[in-house]
């Protein structure tokens, strides 16, 4: 299966947010009944350091991050180029492009179904921008495969709007497959401290990318391939 390029409902300018938030709120009960949510939440608790602060990037509205936050008591923030979707005014989202800006200071951040939206150079600037601020990076996301994309058919979009069942059988065809993206990572990685493991799931729902940093990574960016880190006065804005 060759990888489409064609963007998503959801991606073009001048949907409604009536619409757009009926499908952002759909989405956010998709990764709960899928198992995404609680993915993320398990790996939180499991984590060998202590993690006090986590970010959510291409969070939309943070449903997702909400629900974790809610269920862990921990700090939360969420990163997303054009944040759209039923808000809660109580959760921080920074407005950023997480590719190539400064983002916010955390011990875990993650990211549910971003990594189809970017091309493969914006995969590995976003791996190496996301490590200046965080420890542990857990990239989740589709594996272009026709088996999820035949479940898909069958068991979610039957019951989703005409949004989310559209742009959902996109997503998986504008997704990489598993070796393409172990080899973004290894790439985005190359010569610098981290390491990285690959998981995908049964049927090829889902694949994992866990990266783990330098531990300095939090309070101390780390630099890939001679990019320069943040200025004293941004790490200061961003966190402590």
């Amino acid at each position: 299966m060759k990888r489409a390029f064609e963007r998503e409902i959801l991606d073009k300018p001048g949907v409604p947010d009536e619409l757009a938030n009926r499908a952002y709120g759909q989405l956010t009960k998709i990764h709960r009944f899928l198992g995404d949510t609680a993915f993320i939440v398990k790996a939180i608790r499991h984590d060998p350091l202590p993690v006090r602060r986590i970010m959510d990037i291409g969070c939309a509205a943070g449903g997702v991050l909400h629900d974790i936050r809610e269920r862990l008591g921990v700090e939360a923030v969420g990163v997303d180029l054009v944040p759209r979707g039923p808000r809660d005014t109580r959760l921080p989202i920074v407005r950023a492009d997480a590719v190539r800006d400064p983002l916010p200071k955390a011990d875990l951040a993650f990211s549910m179904y971003l990594g189809h939206h970017l091309a493969e150079q914006e995969v590995i600037a976003l791996i190496r921008n996301v490590g200046r601020f965080s420890r542990r990076f857990l990239l989740l996301d589709l594996v272009r495969h026709p088996l999820p994309l035949a479940l898909f058919r069958i068991f979610v979009a039957p019951f989703s709007s005409p949004v989310v069942s559209a742009d959902g059988q996109v997503s998986i065809r504008r997704s990489y497959t598993g070796r393409e993206l172990r080899e973004l990572t290894a790439e985005a990685l190359a010569g610098s401290a981290a390491s990285f493991q690959h998981s995908v799931t049964p049927f090829y729902t889902r694949q994992v990318i866990d990266i783990s940093y330098a531990s300095a990574a939090v309070t101390q960016p780390v630099s890939f391939a001679g990019r320069t880190t943040l200025t004293e006065g941004v790490e200061q804005f961003f966190g402590q």
